[in-house]
């Protein structure tokens, strides 16, 4: 193991039309973006108790960003793939203190009964809290309580988005491969973005832990590669801005956000504020390939 700090940086190809693989995040202004849009959102929304509790989470997440408190960089093994995948980076619980911190700041801003929640999340030892946020990096959200799951994988989140723009810096750039998952922290994705910059039409997949993006090529499952039986929906206009890619091989989905057509849109509120199409997919026979941060379903 050794720590990214130790890791010389990748120059990569510094042209301004060059295909980036990877695009690291800047946590700060991903939050207030994220806050701003979920607050518009709320507005009329039949989910606008949800949306404005995620704003007040996400304004936290920003706080903790701006704090810049996140202890020495984290141990991991720069040598493997998804270096920030829990498989390869050393059981540290610094997290830990982003949680305490984003639960203190969350208490005097949410209703009685998840005031309640928070309490009883604050009140378990670090062994057990740290066993949770593991069991969600895994993947295993159903061995989490749900009512903790969306507390523990903010401070997850804020955590790893701050150390992975250092990871990415000084990862081989020529060697990240299309994946399914983030080729930073073996996390999902959120959804896919289609962007106009560097060039006009890349789709980037954006990740649900560490917030970066990373390319993958359009008419291609997201999940299983398959090109060959993939369809694109878009229930009420076929210029919609947020459209559905189906895959009748792995019948799953993945929605695509068209942000040029708004810049208004953010990935993480955005999905989570279409839920009504998730719901017709469903009913369409297909399943989510995604996971949304704000929504922690449980596997099934």
């Amino acid at each position: 193991m050794t720590f990214a700090s130790e890791i010389p940086l990748s120059l990569g190809d510094k042209s301004p039309l060059a295909l980036k693989p990877l695009l690291a995040a800047k946590p700060q202004d991903i939050y207030r973006h994220r806050a701003e849009r979920l607050e518009t959102l709320a507005e009329g929304s039949p989910l606008a108790d949800y949306l404005k509790l995620c704003r007040s989470l996400v304004a936290t997440q920003l706080k903790l960003a701006e704090a810049q408190e996140f202890g020495p960089a984290p141990e991991l093994d720069m040598t493997q793939p998804m270096p920030l995948s829990l498989q390869y980076t050393a059981d540290n619980h610094y997290w830990l203190v982003q949680l305490q911190s984003l639960l203190s700041e969350m208490l005097p801003l949410v209703p009685a009964a998840v005031a309640g929640v928070i309490r009883e999340l604050m009140a378990l030892t670090p062994e057990q809290q740290a066993a949770y946020g593991n069991s969600l990096r895994q993947g295993h959200l159903s061995d989490v309580p749900a009512q903790y799951s969306l507390f523990l994988w903010a401070a997850l989140s804020a955590y790893w988005a701050h150390w992975a723009p250092m990871v990415i810096s000084r990862m081989d750039i020529a060697a990240v491969k299309q994946t399914a998952l983030c080729p930073v922290c073996g996390s999902h994705p959120v959804a896919s973005v289609i962007r106009e910059e560097p060039r006009e039409g890349l789709r980037y997949l954006h990740c649900s832990l560490c917030e970066t993006q990373w390319h993958y090529v359009r008419a291609q499952c997201t999940n299983c590669d398959d090109a060959k039986q993939l369809s694109l929906w878009a229930f009420d206009d076929h210029q919609a801005n947020i459209r559905i890619e189906t895959c009748d091989h792995c019948h799953g989905y993945t929605k695509m956000l068209f942000v040029a057509k708004d810049p208004r849109m953010e990935v993480v509120a955005d999905d989570l504020a279409s839920l009504g199409l998730d719901s017709q997919l469903s009913d369409k026979g297909y399943s989510a390939t995604t996971l949304n941060p704000l929504l922690l379903a449980h596997e099934s």
